[in-house]
C-alpha cells in the first residue's frame, strides 16, 4: 500500500487541483531505469520564480527552465496540458534533472501516423506550492479529439503512448 501511494500521489495531487477530470488522462510505462508517467490535462498557466517569490501566485506551474512555456492564452489556442513525470522505476523518486523531449503524433482508424508528428517545447516545471517532488517536463498544446501516439524520451529512454484524446 505504501508503494501505491508514493506511486500515485503526484497524479492525484494534479487531479485534486484540477477541474474537468473525466477528459484528464493517465498512463505509464517502464522504460530502462525510468517509470514514464505521461498526462494529459486542461491547460495549465506557467509563472516564472521571480513571480511566484513576490507571494501573489498561488496555483499554476513554476517554470525551472527549458522551452518557453506556451501560456493559455496563446495564439496556438492551447487546449491540454501534456506532461510526463519521471521516476526511478527501483524508488519511485522523481527526476528533476532529466532531458526529456516529447512528440505528439496524430493517427488514424487504423492506428497508423497521419501527418506529421508535433513537437512539443519541454518546459521543466513543478506545480506551486508541490516542490521537487511534483518536477515534470511538458507544455501545454492544441491537440484536436482522435487518437495520438505520445513518445517521450527522458535521458535516452523511450516510451510510447496511444492516447484518445475526447472531444471538448
Amino acid at each position: 500500500m505504501k508503494l501505491l501511494v508514493a506511486v500515485g500521489a503526484p497524479v492525484i495531487l494534479l487531479f485534486i487541483a484540477i477541474p474537468g477530470l473525466a477528459k484528464n488522462i493517465v498512463q505509464s510505462k517502464i522504460t530502462g531505469p525510468y517509470r514514464i508517467e505521461l498526462a494529459l490535462l486542461p491547460p495549465e498557466p506557467f509563472y516564472s520564480p521571480k513571480e511566484v517569490a513576490a507571494g501573489k501566485i498561488k496555483s499554476g506551474m513554476l517554470t525551472l527552465g527549458g522551452a518557453e512555456p506556451v501560456k493559455p492564452d496563446a495564439p496556438s489556442h492551447p487546449n491540454h496540458h501534456l506532461v510526463v513525470h519521471v521516476f526511478e522505476k527501483t524508488t519511485n523518486k522523481v527526476v528533476t534533472n532529466a532531458t526529456v523531449r516529447l512528440t505528439a503524433q496524430r493517427l488514424d482508424s487504423d492506428g497508423q501516423p497521419a501527418g506529421k508528428a508535433q513537437k512539443v517545447p519541454v518546459v521543466r516545471m513543478e506545480m506551486i506550492g508541490g516542490g521537487p517532488e511534483m518536477t515534470h517536463y511538458g507544455n501545454n498544446v492544441s491537440l484536436s479529439p482522435g487518437d495520438y501516439r505520445v513518445e517521450a524520451i527522458a535521458n535516452g529512454h523511450r516510451a510510447s503512448f496511444t492516447i484518445k484524446v475526447a472531444t471538448e
